[in-house]
């Protein structure tokens, strides 16, 4: 059985792990194929997985690479490994859904935000996107969790909830201490992690857009300041500012990251649905996403900066425990949040809304059975019509 995965996020890297931690659960590695942009491959090689690359602005070359792929390793099953973004990818990578049906095994991808169950606008940048509907030539779908709840599984139309981190496991405070050691924290100093995607920087010049980052990076650089008086802050991503208490990190490797995620306290983010974010969040460690509900001339609502996803991202809030697990604080609502913030330090941390989520997780078929089911499906000729 070959699997081939198609990664189409070239600026950010949580499409990509979700798709590393999902076939980590297969059982032979040289069966899995990663085609994926340039700057992406070194990391799925790291984790024991063959790649090709997928090149930015090439379209020519990615069609031939595509029908290479299909000619010398001839996948059994094609996964997308954001269906969304695969969409929206013509313009990067030149391809499009019409070129899976060279492909001559069975389609699926991951549906990230539910679009199958319901399929809705996306408001960006203050706008309304087009309406996006799965296609009929993807047969099979995975939904991560987070962001999404395991009960969207149902295999009768092959939909599948999968665990975006293939170890459960609470990070204990001797965890923190030790990592806070060897990258010479004190223990005793409270640490506060941001990371710094580099799309975020990357958004579209509309005037509205450019009016909102500008506000949002001023009212957001305040927080940290203010908050680095007290505490030990550290920006993952991002350039050194000048007279500044922040240690900045312009870039680590993946093993620092994760030494840094171990030594924290409380994960800040803007960005509801990162995969940084939520392997945070299911470690047990505090966390807070900085939000805005508000609407003016140089404002919309955010829960995804910059970008928006404020009520595209609503009705996975309503559905799911992982949101309980962590706070929402309004970003423009300066002294309010750093107070609130301040507070978490000071109230005990309930985790029992996390271990029952965790205990929902643990239930999740991993990438071995899910496919094993297709693959019988497929035998039995009751493979799923597309959705």
């Amino acid at each position: 059985m070959k699997i081939l995965f198609i990664v189409t996020s070239y600026w950010a890297i949580g499409e990509m792990e979700i798709a590393v931690q999902f076939a980590k659960g297969l059982a032979n590695p040289q069966d899995v194929l990663f085609w994926v942009p340039r700057k992406h491959e070194n990391y799925v090689k790291t984790k024991g997985f063959q790649t090709v690359s997928l090149y930015f602005n090439m379209v020519k070359l990615n069609k031939i690479m595509l029908e290479n792929i299909q000619n010398s390793f001839a996948p059994d099953f094609v996964v997308l490994s954001d269906y969304l973004n695969y969409v929206f990818c013509e313009k990067h990578y030149g391809l499009t859904l019409d070129d899976l049906d060279y492909f001559t095994g069975t389609i699926g991808g991951f549906d990230l935000y539910n679009q199958v169950e319901n399929p809705r606008r996306m408001d960006t940048y203050g706008f309304q996107s087009k309406l996006t509907t799965v296609d009929e030539r993807i047969k099979f779908i995975l939904h991560p969790c987070p962001l999404l709840e395991g009960d969207v599984t149902n295999e009768n139309k092959n939909r599948f909830a999968v665990r975006l981190v293939d170890k459960l496991t609470l990070r204990s405070k001797e965890e923190k201490e030790n990592v806070k050691k060897a990258l010479g924290i004190n223990i005793e100093q409270k640490v506060i992690l941001i990371t710094n995607a580099q799309w975020q920087s990357t958004y579209r010049k509309y005037e509205r857009a450019v009016s909102f980052v500008e506000k949002a990076e001023r009212y957001f650089q305040a927080i940290l300041e203010e908050l680095s008086k007290d505490y030990y802050v550290v920006v993952i991503g991002k350039e050194n500012e000048a007279d500044s208490n922040i240690h900045y990190l312009p870039s680590v490797s993946p093993d620092t990251f994760d030494k840094y995620i171990d030594a924290t306290d409380l994960f800040l983010s803007r960005n509801i649905i990162s995969t940084s974010f939520a392997k945070v969040i299911l470690k047990g460690i505090l966390g807070v996403v900085l939000i805005n509900s508000s609407v003016d001339e140089d404002a919309y609502k955010c829960k995804t900066f910059p970008v928006g996803w404020y009520d595209y991202i609503a009705p996975l809030e309503s559905k799911s425990l992982y949101f309980q697990c962590f706070k929402q604080y309004e970003m423009f609502e300066q002294s309010d949040c750093i107070i609130k913030i301040k507070e978490l330090f000071c109230e005990p941390q309930d985790q029992k809304v996390l271990k029952k989520y965790h205990e929902q997780l643990k239930k999740l078929k991993n990438a071995q059975d899910i496919f094993n089911e297709l693959e019988r499906k497929s035998v039995d000729g009751r493979d799923n019509d597309s959705y």
